[in-house]
């Protein structure tokens, strides 16, 4: 097959790969051009120099030899293979990975890198990579044959034992193994926090970001790191790139919330919260927070609700429904609500707002409750009209009266309550006036 500008362009990059030591890139690259045109020398001639295992570069060099024995590169290359096979004892020990001879003291396979041994995270006596357990204790370390997962399941274990500088190496092992693994990033990133390395752990996470522009979870971690540091500004840039990218996760709302909260953006937080408890209903925290923004707000009502469903939730012992309960006791009236807002409550919280006036049309009779004028009376009636109105606005907003008026919820939001008070106040004010004026 001739050369094409798809396996010119091929070949191009994966030399450009192989000198740059990115050997898996180059390892594709020419593995694309090979596919292509089987009888690529130069493809074959480079292939051999970016993988791993003896037995495979002596086939790619005897490819190129097949394609044109007078190849000078390929010559000298299996002469230099044959010298190591010749050099090593039949006895010596081979890579698990690439099967390349290897020093029986060693601790890495000097062509490809591979671990040769571990250090037990139980026991400490150090194992061949080969054993998925222990031979000496009997504790589980993997397969190192699942790459980087291998690094991470045995630096968790080495946390567990607070071994940390063993920790420490195994997690850089597991980045070296995948480092453009985006799930294996975001665990390397964890380990670190766990470890409080936290710049590590942010370093990291932006070189995820870099890579990975579009992953909610690295900007949410972030967040969470700078909040921690009180970087409360960056925190929340991060929080906000990441409800961008993914509005969907709970707990990232919440998180957005708590900020949105601490600096008194009481709408905004409750536009997050209400989103987290529509995709998870059951979310505890979500609900505790909730009725807090509702209270700031003075949606009493809704704040008694999700009060109550973040300590069902939660159940009797948690730290969330201890303080449930304690803000429930606060906000709930003792008696029922009957009571709290019916007639006699109204009329109760109505008379007291009248008190002034009855007393100031008293003394204008001289204290002959015959003697008030037709004038003093009806400024009684304006002023207890409007002390009725003020009332059901500040005390009693869900009385009969109200409710028929404005439903169920009764005089509940600012406007409403705006719409009922202040002409309560003007009336009850005017009619104090009318009264004090006679006097």
């Amino acid at each position: 097959m001739q050369d094409t500008p798809q396996v010119t362009e091929l070949l191009k990059r994966g030399i450009a790969a192989a000198k740059a030591g990115r050997k898996e890139e180059a390892r594709q690259a020419l593995l694309q051009v090979i596919e292509l045109d089987e009888r690529n020398e130069q493809a074959w001639l480079w292939l051999s120099g970016v993988i791993d295992s003896v037995e495979d570069r002596r086939v790619c060099l005897d490819n190129v030899l097949a394609i044109n024995p007078d190849n000078p590169y390929a010559q000298q290359g299996l002469r230099h293979l044959d010298r190591q096979a010749a050099a090593v004892p039949a006895s010596a020990e081979s890579c698990p990975r690439c099967k390349s001879p290897v020093p029986s003291s060693g601790k890495t396979c000097p062509n490809c890198g591979q671990v040769l041994i571990v250090a037990c995270p139980s026991c400490g006596a150090y194992v061949e990579v080969e054993h998925v357990v222990c031979p000496d204790c009997g504790q589980f370390l993997g397969d190192f044959r699942d790459g980087a997962h291998y690094y991470l399941v045995l630096a968790q274990a080495y946390l567990d034992k607070q071994q940390f500088a063993l920790a420490q190496e195994t997690i850089a092992l597991a980045e070296a193994e995948a480092p453009d693994d985006p799930q294996v990033l975001q665990a390397v990133a964890a380990l670190h926090e766990k470890m409080s390395h936290t710049d590590m752990a942010v370093a990291t996470y932006r070189r995820a970001i870099e890579r990975y522009p579009e992953q909610s979870i690295y900007y949410a971690r972030l967040g969470a790191i700078y909040r921690r540091r009180a970087m409360i500004e960056d925190a929340r840039a991060m929080y906000e790139q990441a409800v961008k990218l993914d509005s969907n996760t709970p707990t990232t709302l919440l998180e957005l919330a708590e900020l949105y909260v601490e600096d008194g953006l009481m709408e905004k937080a409750r536009g997050l919260l209400e989103r987290a408890i529509l995709i998870d209903p059951e979310y505890a925290k979500a609900h505790l927070l909730a009725s807090e923004v509702y209270r700031r707000l003075g949606e009493d009502r809704l704040a008694v609700k999700h009060y109550r469903r973040a300590a069902e939730l939660a159940g009797p012992e948690s730290v969330v429904s201890r303080q449930a309960y304690r803000e429930l006791a606060k906000l709930q009236p003792t008696l029922p609500e009957r009571h709290t807002q019916g007639w006699g409550e109204t009329l109760r919280r109505t008379s007291a707002l009248m008190l002034p006036q009855i007393l100031a049309a008293w003394v204008n009779a001289s204290l002959v409750p015959w003697e008030i004028s037709p004038a003093v009376l009806a400024a009684l009636v304006l002023a207890t009209t409007g002390a009725y109105l003020w009332a059901c606005a500040a005390d009693v907003p869900r009385n009969q009266a109200m409710r028929a008026l404005f439903g169920e919820t009764g005089v509940e939001g600012f406007w409403r309550k705006a719409l009922v008070g202040i002409p309560g106040v003007l009336l009850w004010s005017a009619g104090f006036g009318l009264i004090l004026g006679k006097i």
